[in-house]
């Protein structure tokens, strides 16, 4: 599975399993946040990654974690 980014105007935004995502790159590298339908900035990312490769495969990672402690909550 991969993370189908937007086009245009969209380039940095996305949905993943349910989550809204957006990325943004400054002189550091690319970050990423992720918001849900009820919370924005339900997780923000301090760490930078030199590709947006290296970026999506944190995020799957962050998103397949978060959601084995939903699971657990719920």
């Amino acid at each position: 599975m991969s993370i189908e980014w937007g086009k245009g105007s969209a380039f940095n935004l996305a949905r993943f399993k349910g989550l809204r995502l957006e990325r943004s790159r400054n002189h550091n590298g690319w970050s990423f946040l992720v918001s849900d339908d009820n919370l924005t900035y339900l997780h923000v990312d301090n760490r930078h990654f030199k590709t947006k490769e290296e970026l999506d495969e944190c995020i799957m990672e962050w998103v397949n974690e978060n959601a084995k402690c939903k699971s657990k909550i719920r």
